[in-house]
């Protein structure tokens, strides 16, 4: 048993976390080890040159339960930090945090519908078969293009931080006599 009864109340979030996050390691190794072993050279019966394997229908329940329970998680997530800090100073430690947080959510929504606008909505031939819903071309694209937009950004960041530029040019890098 991986949780007792008295022992749930008192586990410390990292190890909490650390043990769901095994679970889900082992669940998916086993569910995609047996995907790959169990019936995955099966021909598709409208065109024999496609696989069908025997455990699709399984790794998309499993991939839609994690997208719900991630999506439950960060909404309960959001909503605790909010209750949380709601009354404090926004500061922590004397950086900004409500700031940066109010921040990286405008430029999500913004990257999310800047990129859904511009995206392509070109047909693709996808399996054999072209594939013409501008829709789900567009909110393809967006997702893709949103997580390159984003991954620039985080990468230009930590560059940033590492370099030391901000605090040369805060003046807090001052030699002391």
């Amino acid at each position: 048993m991986i949780f007792g009864r008295n022992e749930q109340r008192q586990l410390p979030s990292d190890r909490a976390s650390g043990r769901v996050q095994a679970v889900l390691v082992i669940m998916s190794v086993l569910l995609f080890g047996l995907f790959y072993l169990v019936g995955f050279d099966f021909p598709y019966d409208e065109d024999p040159r496609f696989n069908a394997p025997l455990l699709t229908d399984a790794v998309l329940w499993f991939s839609y339960a994690l997208l719900v329970a991630a999506v439950v998680v960060t909404v309960i997530s959001v909503i605790h930090g909010i209750r949380m800090h709601a009354g404090d100073d926004r500061l922590s430690n004397g950086i900004p945090a409500m700031r940066i947080a109010w921040c990286i959510g405008v430029l999500l929504a913004s990257s999310l519908l800047i990129t859904f606008l511009f995206g392509s909505s070109e047909p693709l031939i996808v399996n054999g078969r072209r594939f013409t819903s501008a829709f789900w071309l567009k909110l393809t694209d967006m997702f893709i293009n949103t997580s390159i937009v984003l991954g620039v950004i985080a990468v230009a960041a930590v560059g940033y931080g590492m370099s030391g530029l901000n605090r040369r040019l805060g003046g807090h890098n001052k030699k002391k006599v």
